[in-house]
């Protein structure tokens, strides 16, 4: 399999993890698996958070498709360091999977917005539509279900969890349409 084939295959399924790490070398620049798991920690984790043998193994992976390039740094107290660049390949696989909206997909966009300074308004305002679309839907469907709910034996442990949902839901419409208007005047 050529080069050419393996990243655009690579791009077709690029996982979450795999686009969050694009992400941050895009944003930070060459680091390392360990500096990419303490940056996680300090910025993107309460976005997007993976298990540490999760993001150690999508580093290879990565290079292999060609999305990104490492290089060995000699250390004298500490085993040498493997620091990785996002690659052009990686940038534009970065960039599809960025404008890809995907319905129903409430975590990516939480991980898009927050590296949302690596696209357009535009790209980001097709996302937040579709969520806010996504909520209207689940919102529509629970109340549905709210009038049928009796409140007594099952319908009593159901009901608390409908009113999550009810509530979530419309806290996730409001926060949609206030993200909408904040894209629309522009960052400060």
């Amino acid at each position: 399999m050529t080069t050419t084939v393996k990243q655009a295959n690579a791009v077709a399924r690029l996982t979450t993890t795999e686009a969050a790490v694009l992400a941050l070398l895009a944003i930070e620049g060459e680091r390392s698996g360990y500096d990419l798991l303490k940056l996680v920690e300090k910025s993107i984790a309460h976005v997007w958070s993976p298990a540490r043998s999760g993001l150690y193994a999508v580093l290879p992976r990565l290079e292999r498709t060609g999305l990104v390039r490492s290089r060995q740094v000699k250390q004298k107290s500490r085993p040498d360091k493997q620091p990785y660049t996002i690659t052009r390949p990686g940038l534009e696989a970065l960039h599809l999977w960025l404008v890809n909206v995907e319905p129903g997909a409430t975590d990516t966009v939480y991980l898009k917005l927050f590296v949302g300074g690596l696209t357009t308004p535009d790209v980001l305002r097709a996302h937040l539509e579709q969520f806010r679309e996504d909520a209207e839907g689940r919102l529509a469907v629970y109340r549905l279900i709210e009038p049928t709910n009796q409140n007594r034996g099952h319908d009593w442990y159901h009901r608390h969890l409908l009113r999550l949902g009810i509530a979530r839901a419309e806290l996730e419409v409001e926060w949609a349409n206030s993200v909408l208007r904040a894209l629309a005047r522009g960052p400060r």
